[in-house]
């Protein structure tokens, strides 16, 4: 079974999805993988997104799978002079399957073939293994590692950094395909972007 996954930017979508961002964003899973942890109030949500309508250094896709918002990604701190630009996702919880793992792959070839990008970079703190292995798995390297650089529950945490080049992913994608296929293969990904 395969499935349909639209990513649509989330200025140009409705109010209710824009809303259902919101919900996403305050799942406690998402906050404990973010800087900040707070619950976003509808103001500060509604503020965010005016914001992103004027903003050429970001761009934010909702993700839904069929009709339903899950998930955000974004590629953010975007440099048009110097060709790089650093990204993040976040899902419901209760979508698994692979999803991310799929995105990824979607979203390194939207930057580096639409956007025409030459460096991806992401920061990952360090509690969250999993992602830091996910993206290593896509030709990541790790770049850094900036010890005690965030407080998260009352203490301080490392985070990683972690970067992509362009010629590093055209060696390396057909491998990063064939070795995830079977899961990359599940989603039919749009990327809706003018």
């Amino acid at each position: 079974m395969t499935y349909d996954i639209r990513l649509h930017d989330i200025t140009k979508c409705n109010a209710s999805e824009q809303h259902a961002v919101r919900n996403i964003r305050n799942q406690l899973a998402v906050r404990r993988s973010m800087y900040n942890e707070h619950l976003i109030s509808l103001e500060e949500h509604q503020d965010w997104i005016k914001r992103l309508a004027f903003d050429r250094k970001q761009i934010v896709f909702i993700v839904f799978v069929g009709d339903a918002v899950s998930g955000v990604v974004s590629v953010n701190s975007i440099d048009w002079l110097h060709k790089k630009a650093d990204w993040a996702f976040y899902l419901d919880e209760n979508v698994r399957g692979g999803l991310g793992a799929a995105l990824e792959f979607a979203l390194i070839n939207f930057v580096f073939e639409k956007l025409n990008l030459e460096k991806l970079n992401c920061e990952v703190i360090e509690t969250n293994s999993t992602v830091v292995k996910l993206h290593k798995k896509f030709g990541f390297e790790q770049e850094g590692f900036r010890r005690e650089n965030i407080v998260k529950d009352e203490k301080r945490i490392g985070v990683f950094f972690l970067g992509l080049t362009r010629s590093d992913w055209q060696r390396a994608k057909l491998n990063v395909y064939e070795r995830s296929k079977r899961i990359i293969d599940k989603f039919n990904i749009s990327i809706e972007y003018e």
